[in-house]
């Protein structure tokens, strides 16, 4: 959401290769995600670009793939990656929806730039930003193919979903009872945060 937010508050400036920086920020989210899961899982492997980075300044390699402590950040950066263009597109759409002469009204009454941002912004986004936070979270709730290519839920299930999870229990274990009671509480939580949306949005 912070990355998304910030991105947006930059393109509401016009400069030049507007249009096309705004085609490249869409690609994490258009492209495939068995393609991120499998160049995320590249680029955080042992001898990998990111642990030569890190070598460069005297630092590592780290185990991101093989160490739970690594393995659940990494694969948190790579769903962040995914995930940050939906949150730019709709928060810059919503931005472009308000009036420019409210903004024009809080320059005259002084208010700096991030004044209008707290208290004008962030405020009339209120219906855009719940509405997304959910949806995001959701989407979150529900991942599975990032996480299983990445580290199958592993090492030691230290990245373990929910989705993941209720895999490895139904077609591994052939447990498919229990299985189907982990995708049981899913389905509860999903419920739940979209009653949250609805009295959020209601209020």
């Amino acid at each position: 959401f912070a990355i998304g937010f910030l991105l947006a508050l930059l393109f509401q400036a016009n400069f030049p290769l507007k249009n096309f920086c705004l085609a490249l920020l869409l690609i994490p989210w258009v492209s495939p995600v068995l393609t991120a899961a499998n160049i995320f899982k590249g680029l955080f492997n042992e001898v990998g670009p990111i642990n030569r980075l890190f070598q460069l300044i005297g630092m590592g390699p780290f185990p991101w793939l093989s160490d739970p402590d690594y393995a659940f950040p990494a694969t948190i950066v790579a769903n962040i990656w995914i995930g940050f263009p939906f949150n730019f597109i709709l928060l810059y759409a919503g931005m472009r929806s308000i009036p420019e002469d409210v903004y024009e009204a809080a320059k005259i009454d002084g208010a700096t730039f991030w004044k209008r941002v707290g208290y004008m912004t962030l405020p009339l986004l209120k219906p855009v930003s719940f509405a997304m936070l959910m949806l995001g979270t959701i989407y979150t709730v529900k991942v599975f193919d990032l996480v299983w290519i990445m580290t199958a839920g592993g090492p030691a299930n230290g990245t373990h979903l929910l989705s993941t999870y209720a895999y490895q229990v139904g077609f591994s274990l052939l447990n498919f009872g229990q299985a189907a009671a982990i995708a049981t509480l899913m389905v509860l939580l999903v419920l739940f945060l979209n009653l949250v949306q609805l009295l959020l949005q209601r209020k």
